[in-house]
This record gives structure tokens, C-alpha cells and sequence, in this order.
């Protein structure tokens, strides 16, 4: 029995709204984005201090978020995983005020941000009850029982992008904006929750092992896609087609090299797949050779 458990997060609600700023993403919630303009850059410059190292500290960040208790244990963490932890006592004194200082403008401008999540999130919760089951049985039919996960988080964040979601593979949980309304008819946010539930199993090393963990999410995210769609048009949430593909890498932000055309990548890997069916294993290290 899949099992999700649901966490409206205050820390990880500003770390996702840093994060989107330091990508240069505009914010939805303008009223989010007055209160951390100053503190999300000062977050930036401390993660951005090595830039080598950055996007894996921004991943180690949001893993540990909903666990580490203080901001300076949070960046003591995420340092300590990011760089080893004789470097990570350099640059935690940094870090660690620069994250203080971002959560407490939130918690100035959203007093009680968690209790407003915990109301907005309810839409979801429930769509995902009365659809989430089929939608992942929908995905372990179409690739292994051993790639729906048993049970995962989902950490429910304020909606700074008015609709985002990431998988954070380490942690077996997803960061899910709580939007009160699907931003894309044609994409329910219900399927894009599934198709980062999806993704969290592609880290065991029966998966993994052959494709270096910087690469991993981007493959993972990918490989997602297709049995997603195609499970969610199976219980009438979505048409499947290679236009909505192209659609869901757009709006839910894959990041694709400029000369590479990522839906026709994976609809050739897709179908390749489910005409051989070899272990996904295989499959997914083939995906990752596609991108090149």
C-alpha cells in the first residue's frame, strides 16, 4: 500500500522561494517576494560562494530541511555533504545567518504560514486520495512494482511560482506548492505530484549505479514523464500526446541543453522501452547516454 505523508514546511517554503530567485524566476506571491528580496540574496551569495559546488548544495539544503532543527545545523548539514565537513566549517557562519535571517522575514510577513498551508493544501490532499492510488499503480504497470516507492513525504510549500514541484531523491520526499487551482487545465497538478512521486525510487543503486548523482534528478525527472502521462490518461485526468509532453517539460521546468530536443529524446526512449521492456535498470542508463 503506497502511504504519502503530507508536511506543510515553513523552512523548506523559504528555501524554495530563495532557490527560485537565485534562477532568476519571478515570483507569483508578490508579497513573498517584498519580504525576501534582500535575505533570499544573501542566501544566494553564501550557496553561490563556490558555484562549482552550488546546485548540490541547494539539493542537500531542501533534503535536510524538514529534519535539521536550527539554521546553523541545517547549513552545518548540507555543507558537511556538499564539501566535507573541514570546508563546511569555513563557510558555515555564512550560511548559517544568511538562512536565520531569510526564515525570519517569512515568519514577519506569514505569521502563520504553516496554518495557511495546511488549509490550502487540502485540494490536492484530496484529489491525490481520490486519484493518486491508480495513478501509481498506473506507473508500476508500465515499469516496475519496485519503482513505486511504499511510502514517501510531501512537503507542502507556499506557492512563490503559482505551481512548481521538485523530487528530492536523498530525502524520499517531494516539494509540492500548494496552489488552490491547476494552473494548466490541460496539466492537473494531482498528475505532476505523481510524476515526482515517480521519481523517488530511480536513487537505489539496482537504478543509479551506472549514472553519476549530479546527473541522476535530470534523468530521473525524464524518465518519469512518460509513464506518468499515460498512467494519468488511464484514469481520465489527462490526453496523452506528444504535444502535452513537450507541455510538461515546459511548465514544469525540466532544464533542457539548448541543442537538444527533449521530448522527441524521450519519446524515442519510450518507445523504445516498451517494445524490448529490458530492465529499467538498463532503460534508464540508455536515457541518460541519450542526453549525451
Amino acid at each position: 500500500m503506497f502511504h504519502v505523508l503530507w508536511r506543510p514546511h515553513l523552512t523548506t517554503s523559504c528555501l524554495h522561494a530563495a532557490e527560485a530567485l537565485s534562477r532568476g524566476l519571478p515570483l507569483a506571491d508578490q508579497r513573498l517576494a517584498e519580504a525576501i528580496a534582500t535575505p533570499a540574496e544573501e542566501v544566494r551569495r553564501a550557496v553561490a560562494s563556490d558555484s562549482a559546488t552550488a546546485p548540490r548544495l541547494w539539493r542537500w539544503l531542501f533534503a535536510l530541511s524538514t529534519s535539521a532543527g536550527s539554521s546553523r545545523e541545517l547549513a552545518l548539514g548540507a555543507l558537511t555533504k556538499t564539501v566535507g565537513r573541514q570546508r563546511a566549517e569555513l563557510l558555515l557562519n555564512r550560511l548559517a545567518s544568511s538562512l536565520a535571517g531569510l526564515e525570519a522575514a517569512v515568519r514577519r510577513a506569514f505569521p502563520d504560514l504553516v496554518g495557511e498551508l495546511e488549509l490550502r493544501m487540502r485540494p490536492l490532499r484530496e484529489q491525490w486520495e481520490a486519484r493518486g492510488p491508480g495513478l501509481m499503480r498506473g506507473v508500476a504497470l508500465r515499469t516496475e512494482e519496485s519503482l513505486v516507492p511504499e511510502e514517501a513525504q510531501v512537503i507542502v510549500v507556499q506557492p512563490a511560482l503559482g505551481g512548481d514541484g521538485q523530487a528530492h531523491l536523498s530525502a524520499n520526499a517531494v516539494r509540492m506548492e500548494a496552489v488552490l487551482a491547476n494552473p494548466h487545465a490541460e496539466l492537473p497538478e494531482v498528475v505532476r505530484l505523481a510524476w515526482l512521486l515517480a521519481q523517488l525510487q530511480l536513487d537505489l543503486p539496482a537504478y543509479s549505479d551506472r549514472i553519476h548523482a549530479d546527473r541522476l534528478p535530470h534523468v530521473a525527472a525524464f524518465a518519469a514523464l512518460m509513464p506518468v502521462l499515460e498512467a494519468a490518461q488511464e484514469v481520465e485526468l489527462v490526453q496523452c500526446s506528444p504535444t502535452l509532453l513537450e507541455r510538461a517539460i515546459s511548465v514544469w521546468r525540466l532544464p533542457v541543453p539548448a541543442d537538444v530536443n527533449a521530448a522527441q529524446v524521450v519519446l524515442q526512449w519510450w518507445e523504445t522501452y516498451r517494445e524490448s521492456r529490458p530492465a529499467f535498470p538498463v532503460a534508464l542508463t540508455a536515457l541518460n547516454q541519450m542526453f549525451g
